[in-house]
């Protein structure tokens, strides 16, 4: 090895990539079919973060030496950690063609199907990788990883046990254990797992985030609210960690766990005064000031963050808004599969209502209305909206100018207190004989119209939603009370409504 050389191996070993950089580069100019230095320059620019660059050096040594497993494996990693997949995956396949055991490749190829949602295809390369060489930290972290999101914590905890034996100082293998075994249940030996990952890394606001739920789980709601106050500040007052604080709340309000409560939630809001979430439900929890309505910037943030688990949250708490309402259209029209109707889903969300409500607006469409852009992304990917619109709906429904034969909205309402507004707009949106059909929550608290209960949701009484209905010329047709969902070991409880405008 030349001094020269010797010199950049170890600027490189230093992190000094763009010194080593100019050292392999005179290199190359002396040895211009070298692909052991092209590849090393690549190292170097991926080294200071230009995956473009490494990506261009990656290929210029495997077209040099095609059969370059180094130059391959290298080429495909940078090209998947730039979204390249198809590419990525084609010169894994090569890679696997000169040497089927090559573990970069495999990993590689497990990766590219984890990021496409394919679990099963993730996972046959992931164990081809971990039969190889089961002392491989990667390959058991990635399996550990797979099949949680997979649901099958058994094995998401025996690979991650593995993982941190391989590697103790893994927070990522501790936090899959810690989870694995929380939603087994083994609160204990997940309890043990999360605290290792914080002292590993003390300032991860979302461990210490799972240390509050596993110690919600055990009933020690002391060291909860500390944790999830400690999650609350390290995060900079985020508003995912706003909203698991407000829901911390919500729990320890059903566990009776009042002087906690009230002292945790006065904190908060002093705390964060003009934070959206920390006004509403905190002032929720402490039944303070009832707001007429959920403010829009709090709806926003909480349907934002619950996007992506949305419809995987709602079918675990057994959901059944939207199959009563898809049992109340087949009701309303038995004979005509297709009525042709112009139909309006207040609130979409992901688009729950949006698979069956297509089948009775093929001719005049089926418009989606929601606060949350999230929301309308995860609805978009349904394709079964003619168009998505992201309002608010009082405010949608003052500006839109064409009538609809049928609105919809399941569970909507429920971030609505006074209902007078809002009914008014829909009257107004609907042709004569125009039908809404909702789901609301029945107030069992107390006699008011509406109350605000701690999850931050209102409930509203049967004789009001009547008198509001009657008042905005709207005609009950239907008027039934339902299970609608299930929160912990309760059962909530409302109504399935439809009405038609006289």
């Amino acid at each position: 090895m030349s001094e020269i050389e010797s010199q950049a191996r170890n600027l490189y070993a230093q992190h000094e990539y763009a010194a080593a950089r100019e050292m392999y580069d005179k290199l190359l100019k002396n040895n211009p079919h070298d692909d052991n230095l092209m590849i090393m320059l690549g190292n170097c620019y991926d080294g200071q973060g230009d995956k473009n660059a490494a990506a261009e050096w990656y290929d210029k040594a495997r077209r040099q030496n095609p059969h370059s497993l180094l130059a391959l494996t290298n080429l495909a990693t940078v090209l998947y950690e730039t979204g390249s997949y198809a590419k990525a995956q084609k010169f894994c396949k090569q890679a696997l063609k000169l040497d089927d055991k090559n573990l970069p490749a495999l990993i590689n190829m497990g990766n590219i199907f984890y990021q496409q949602s394919n679990y099963d295809s993730a996972l046959s390369f992931y164990r081809r990788a971990y039969e190889i060489n089961s002392g491989y930290y990667i390959a058991a972290v990635n399996l550990a990883n797979t099949y949680i999101d997979l649901k099958n914590y058994t094995e998401a905890a025996k690979f991650a046990s593995f993982a941190t034996e391989l590697d103790s100082s893994s927070v990522t293998a501790w936090t899959i254990l810690g989870n694995a075994q929380l939603e087994q249940e083994n609160f204990s030996d997940s309890l043990r797992a999360f605290q290792q990952a914080v002292k590993l890394d003390s300032s991860d606001f979302w461990l210490h985030n799972y240390l509050s739920q596993v110690w919600q789980k055990m009933e020690n709601w002391e060291q909860a609210f500390a944790e999830g106050w400690q999650a609350l500040e390290l995060s900079g007052g985020e508003d995912s960690q706003h909203i698991n604080f407000g829901y911390l709340l919500y729990e320890s309000s059903l566990g009776k766990k009042d002087s906690l409560l009230k002292e945790y939630a006065e904190k908060w809001l002093k705390k964060y005064p003009e934070n959206s979430v920390a006004k509403h439900m905190g002032n929720a929890v402490l039944n303070h000031s009832i707001p007429l309505r959920a403010n829009n910037e709090y709806l926003t943030n909480i349907f934002d963050v619950f996007a992506p688990d949305f419809e995987q949250v709602l079918t675990g708490l057994d959901y059944q808004a939207p199959e009563l309402i898809r049992k109340c259209l087949v009701r309303i029209y038995p004979e005509k599969k297709n009525p042709g109707l112009r139909i309006l889903d207040a609130g979409c969300g992901t688009g729950f209502c949006g698979v069956f409500l297509q089948n009775y607006s093929r001719i005049f469409g089926l418009y989606g209305v929601d606060i949350s852009e999230k929301m309308l992304e995860q609805a978009k990917a349904k394709k079964c909206y003619s168009r998505l619109i992201r309002a608010e709906l009082e405010s949608y429904f003052s500006s839109n100018k064409k009538p609809f034969d049928l609105i919809v909205s399941a569970d909507v309402f429920t971030y609505f207190g006074d209902l007078q507004n809002l009914f008014a707009g829909i009257a107004s949106n609907l042709k004569k004989n125009g039908r809404i059909i909702f789901t609301v929550s029945e107030n069992n608290e107390n006699k008011n119209d509406y109350f605000l209960h701690p999850s931050g949701r209102y409930l509203h009484h049967k004789n009001y939603v009547k008198k509001v209905l009657k008042q905005c010329g709207l005609r009950e047709e239907f008027f039934e009370r339902e299970r609608l969902r299930n929160e912990g070991d309760s059962q909530v409880w409302g109504y399935m409504v439809s009405a038609v405008k006289e």
